[in-house]
């Protein structure tokens, strides 16, 4: 009987650092965008690529391989990523609130 490979079998060798990517770039996607309704859109996305990176990282763990450091350090930093507040662009929460100053 010939031997027929899972298909995440294939991603093996890339596999260690497939799991950063995809952790940097949902915390870049969640963190760069200014304006209110597009940030919800790229919470979604970084909700999405936590709960990718956590499953990947528990997979690793469990398996006891050698880029188990590595998965570990790449949700710790998304998780850090998210809690760290934006920086204030000056604007009110919300694009089409008025901020009013005294003068």
């Amino acid at each position: 009987m010939r031997y027929i490979p899972y298909w995440f079998e294939s991603f093996a060798p890339w596999f260690p650092w497939i799991v950063p990517i995809i952790a940097l770039s949902g915390l870049w996607i969640a963190k760069s965008s200014q304006d209110r309704r597009v940030q919800r859109i790229g919470e979604r996305v970084f909700y999405a690529a936590l709960f990718i990176v956590g499953g990947a990282t528990l997979r690793t763990v469990l398996a006891n391989e050698g880029c188990w450091l590595l998965h570990m350090a790449s949700m710790s930093a998304m998780i850090l990523g998210a809690t760290f507040p934006q920086a204030d662009s000056g604007q009110g929460e919300y694009d089409s609130e008025i901020v009013l100053t005294e003068s």
